[in-house]
């Protein structure tokens, strides 16, 4: 939003409905999690009507699938895209750390709203990356940030992808 009007007003937008359900509601006001909900107030919930909710396994659009990862937030999904026989799976906040949380994804993390749910996450998400060898793009993975995941021990690994510069 840019002054109280959509930014992009001919955009179409997509959400999670247990991620949007949990910030709009008003049980978050006098909690920690007051600020965010503030915020979707003002910004989320006025596009509200060009929105289309997605739950686990719903196509967003063709070759672009929501998968639910809950824990670090009530409704926290992945995105798992594919083109022309290739994969990448967008895992957001899946990980806190590009090596406590995939090392040992069993820990909790502070900024984890639910940390069994969130552990449980970590799990699946990377379990599926390190089985499926598909390349993942993860937050608070060092730049490139994108790369792939070997198992290690009882977790995993973060293995950079490598790249050039083309001049």
């Amino acid at each position: 939003m840019e002054g109280g009007a959509p930014a992009f007003k001919n955009a179409r937008y997509v959400a999670g409905q247990v991620e949007f359900d949990f910030w709009k509601d008003e049980a978050r006001v006098g909690t920690p999690a007051e600020g965010g909900h503030k915020g979707v107030l003002k910004n989320v919930v006025p596009l509200a009507e060009k929105m289309t909710f997605i739950g686990d396994g719903a196509e967003v659009v063709p070759g672009i699938t929501g998968m639910a990862a809950f824990g670090h937030s009530p409704g926290h999904m992945v995105f798992r895209i594919e083109s022309e026989g290739k994969g990448l799976v967008l895992t957001a906040d899946t990980a806190n750390h590009f090596v406590l949380s995939l090392q040992r994804p069993d820990w909790e993390v502070k900024f984890d709203m639910d940390k069994a749910k969130a552990a449980a996450a970590r799990k699946q998400v990377f379990d599926m990356v390190a089985t499926d060898r598909l390349p993942f793009v993860g937050y608070h993975m060092p730049f490139p940030s994108v790369g792939f995941i070997e198992r290690i021990d009882q977790g995993y690994r973060f293995v950079p992808e490598i790249y050039q510069f083309e001049i």
